[in-house]
């Protein structure tokens, strides 16, 4: 019974965070240009996510969802990009929002940022404790080489000293 019911409450979701093997924040991570690190459109995953290869949809409203896509991505534009996520936004937008939930992309997308995000930070430390590390030797090495100047010269008075008694 109980799992008729959970069947039939899944049929009725207009989409679900997971398409094959893939949830569609790793689909959208994929989708993602890695040279300048921009994230794909609401319209690029959806299409991705959703379409066959053969252009056929695989859930029976999905030509629609992207129509209200493109649609609201020309109104809302503003709105879309100005949100800390704006994938999340646009999808929250046309679909609806619900509590603790980030439809399309699901808080995996919303997390990978944090992680890549803390990812540079750490790697941003790091150089820095590096730098001053190598500031904390170069200082030493300079303060070792104005000692041994110190001493090159006190040495060189010595020498012109015993050199003055040896010829007198």
């Amino acid at each position: 019974k109980r799992s008729n019911q959970n069947t039939a409450s899944r049929g009725k979701q207009e989409m679900g965070f997971k398409v094959g093997t893939k949830s569609i924040a790793q689909i959208a991570h994929e989708l993602r240009n890695k040279e300048t690190g921009e994230w794909p459109t609401a319209m690029q995953v959806w299409k991705a996510t959703y379409q066959k290869v053969d252009g056929t949809w695989s859930i029976s409203n999905g030509e629609g969802i992207l129509a209200k896509l493109n649609e609201v991505a020309q109104s809302q534009q503003e709105k879309i990009s100005s949100a800390p996520v704006p994938l999340v936004e646009h999808f929250a937008l046309v679909l609806g929002r619900k509590a603790n939930h980030s439809r399309g992309v699901g808080l995996r997308a919303i997390n990978g940022v944090a992680e890549e995000r803390l990812r540079l930070l750490a790697q941003i430390e790091a150089a820095e404790k590096r730098a001053a590390a190598a500031q904390e030797r170069a200082d030493a090495a300079e303060q070792r080489a104005v000692a041994m100047e110190d001493h090159v010269q006190k040495l060189d008075e010595v020498n012109a000293r015993l050199h003055e008694e040896q010829q007198s």
